[in-house]
């Protein structure tokens, strides 16, 4: 039962956090919101809901909050945010979807390699199909051409996907000592001030926000973050970081999904092949035991 209702909050997680890509889509395109500031006013309202209305319900954790681990998980999930919504400037939500699922791949790999896990088969052919479907829908099958806007922004996303991978390994130990809300709680306030400084290297000077905005912005805060994370980190209290890697193809699904809908995103034969490969691997990965 415990197992189980772990799994229901990763799902929940995974939708949650599938809603978020087309909507940093339409802040950054609809909206014109700065990408480096619609990333920090996103978490620096995530952070007012947890200090306002959470505090008592142990999301602030003081000797956590001066732990190095959890500054550790803030820095990556800063650069994670960052390379996300400046790759979102330049690429398409179904691609920055796709490309993000491939962070599934990369868990059973880094633990196994730390010796947690072990890679089964079906999670080795699903890594192997994943990444060949990633690599078709950064290249089109071309040959890599940095100069192109769409695939450094593929690029800078696949980045992100490699924050979110560490991020999986490391958060586990921690919400197993703190527990998912105290984690939670860190990885919003540490990523909310680390994100400030950054915020003038894409705001030239004022910037005036509308009401679509800030509808964006609390979207993002308030059901894209707050609500994400804390269902994520309940689901890693009890499954593990392979298994709770299974909101990646929730995430996925739920962003190509939206993307196709909202954006009509064009899928070419090569990068339709390369999504329908990743959302497979990843499902190998997610459900092998």
């Amino acid at each position: 039962m415990i197992q189980r209702t772990g799994l229901l909050a990763t799902i929940l997680s995974g939708i949650m956090f599938g809603t978020s890509i087309p909507a940093i889509k339409l802040g950054l395109d609809q909206a014109q919101i700065p990408p480096i500031l619609f990333a920090t006013l996103r978490f620096l309202v995530a952070s007012a809901l947890v200090v306002l209305l959470l505090r008592k319900q142990g999301w602030i954790n003081g000797p956590l909050l001066k732990s190095r681990p959890i500054w550790i998980i803030g820095i990556l999930n800063t650069v994670g945010y960052i390379l996300q919504f400046e790759g979102q400037v330049l690429t398409t939500a179904s691609d920055a979807a796709l490309v993000i699922g491939s962070a599934a791949l990369m868990i059973p790999v880094a633990s196994w390699l730390n010796g947690t896990e072990k890679l089964v088969w079906s999670r080795t052919l699903g890594v192997v199909l994943g990444f060949v479907g990633t690599a078709l829908v950064v290249t089109r099958g071309e040959p890599l051409v940095l100069g192109g806007s769409q695939v450094l922004g593929d690029i800078l996303i696949l980045g992100t996907a490699v924050t979110i991978a560490l991020i999986f390994i490391l958060t586990k130990t921690l919400v197993v000592k703190k527990g998912s809300r105290a984690v939670t709680g860190g990885i919003i306030l540490t990523t909310a001030l680390l994100l400030v400084p950054f915020v003038p290297l894409d705001t030239a000077g004022p910037v005036s926000l509308g009401l679509d905005a800030w509808f964006y912005i609390l979207f993002l805060a308030v059901l894209s973050t707050v609500g994400a994370y804390f269902f994520f980190a309940r689901g890693l209290e009890t499954v593990s970081p392979t298994v709770s890697s299974i909101i990646l193809p929730i995430e996925v699904i739920v962003s190509v999904g939206l993307s196709v809908l909202i954006f009509r995103d064009p899928f070419e034969l090569l990068s339709g092949t390369g999504a329908v490969l990743i959302i497979v691997g990843v499902l190998l990965v997610s459900f092998s035991s």
